[in-house]
């Protein structure tokens, strides 16, 4: 399968824009089955109702060539075949205002050969796009999160319709961002859990390199402006099968139990120092220390980047913020308690989906979860070296594996709309509110 992936490492995939702005929660398998069922409709050409292809070259088309868990396929076909996906949401493509349906109106694997066929409403926008985006195929096969594969879809989307320029820089609302991700939180969250772990993923294995900052209103963060480079074609080509990653940052470094230590670790404090600086200091003078201090190095204007963290946690370096004035504050009072409702909103509810989806799993026989921790295990060796080490040493006893598992098993249980939707499960707290109401008047 290795031989296969070498085969096909200059192909180029045109994806439709209207697929990239779809409406759905595509997992990060799915999506790259998505894409490379794509690119072969594509490079068929026929007239066909239905193409055959390898399962061999899909599996090395989204980096699993060294498994033969082909479990993980047919879950991904199984849900673009009965899955709706919105297509076509953003309106950047003007050939049509709006679409629905499945991706694939069937599929079947036999004696190691898949046969799909495409949605009739899709045929015509994959094999014939007028809007694309020119997506160098085995990019994707190094993406370990849905995210940064999501993102960098749509930044390649950007630059295409744009001429496909070296560089290029536009602006896009967090709005709009958020749906392209499908992540629901506040620009905090989004900037910490998702954008940050993106952009260095995509400038470490991709084609291009992309560089951010916020666009605010006021106080708040309502936009990007993005900068997109594109990398040397040599450059595009280096590694996109076999990635060494033994000489990146924190690959070698001991995981610890304490994610504040791990923190300070990773960025050159000794163990012993770190423990000792989270013992004595509370989690948000550390981390809002930790998040000044890498601004100041990122500035050039920090040579030492452990030495001086440590010391701008025991003085404690943080900007002052000065009382504002009571006209203001009275001002800002209502809109600082609705962020706050909603971040609590948001902890709550992720909270919830915790619970729903180790309850789900519990349900589950035994065999059903043996395979889903099976296929969990197959996509660690090719995601996330710092987790694959982890789980040789402790097994799914580490919480750091039994945090990312579930995590993943989110995509694949959770299916009522309170459960994917963060406004669903709002009115959901509303309606058993006023349940309780109607049956206390009674």
């Amino acid at each position: 399968m290795q031989e296969l992936a070498q085969q096909h490492r200059n192909e180029q995939l045109l994806k439709p824009t209207a697929t990239i702005h779809v409406g759905n929660r595509l997992s990060l398998i799915e999506r790259k089955v998505f894409n490379a069922i794509i690119w072969h409709s594509q490079s068929q050409r026929s007239a066909k109702t239905a193409n055959v292809m390898s399962v061999d070259l899909l599996m090395s088309l989204i980096g699993l060539e060294r498994s033969k868990n082909t479990d993980v396929i047919r879950d991904a076909l199984e849900r673009l075949t009965t899955n709706p996906i919105v297509w076509n949401t953003l309106k950047k493509d003007r050939t049509a205002d709006w679409g629905v349906c499945t991706f694939l109106a069937g599929a079947e694997m036999n004696s190691g050969r898949l046969r799909y066929v495409l949605n009739p409403l899709l045929v015509e926008k994959v094999e014939h796009p007028t809007l694309f985006a020119k997506i160098q195929l085995l990019v994707q096969t190094q993406f370990s999160s849905k995210y940064s594969l999501a993102f960098y879809e749509f930044l390649i989307d950007e630059m295409c319709r744009s001429g496909n320029p070296k560089t290029y820089a536009f602006t896009v609302s967090l709005d709009t961002l958020r749906h392209v991700l499908q992540f629901d939180g506040i620009y905090k969250h989004l900037n910490s859990d998702v954008l940050k772990p993106c952009v260095k993923e995509i400038n470490t294995h991709s084609d291009i390199a992309v560089a951010y900052s916020g666009v605010k209103k006021g106080r708040a963060v309502v936009a990007l402006l993005l900068t997109i480079e594109r990398k040397a074609a040599q450059l595009a080509l280096v590694d996109l099968v076999a990635v060494d990653t033994s000489g990146e940052p924190g690959t070698h470094v001991e995981l610890l139990k304490d994610p504040l230590e791990q923190m300070l670790v990773v960025r050159g404090v000794g163990k012993r120092k770190a423990k000792a600086l989270v013992e004595t200091y509370d989690e948000t003078r550390i981390r809002e220390n930790i998040a000044y201090v890498e601004r100041e190095y990122q500035a050039g204007k920090v040579k030492v980047l452990s030495a001086y963290l440590i010391r701008a946690i025991e003085e404690d370096y943080r900007p002052k913020v000065e009382a504002a004035p009571r006209l203001v504050r009275s001002e800002t009072t209502e809109r600082e308690a609705a962020e706050k409702a909603r971040e609590a909103l948001l902890t709550d509810w992720n909270r919830y989906r915790e619970r729903r989806v180790r309850e789900r799993f519990a349900a589950l026989s035994s065999g059903e979860q043996e395979a889903h921790r099976s296929a969990f295990v197959e996509r660690l060796v090719h995601t996330s070296s710092i987790l694959n080490m982890q789980f040789k040493k402790d097994g799914f006893a580490s919480r750091m594996v039994d945090a990312q598992f579930f995590s993943e098993l989110r995509e694949v249980l959770l299916k009522n709309p309170e459960e994917l939707d963060l406004e669903a499960y709002r009115a959901s707290l509303v309606d058993a509110v006023e349940a309780v109401a109607a049956g206390s008047a009674r």
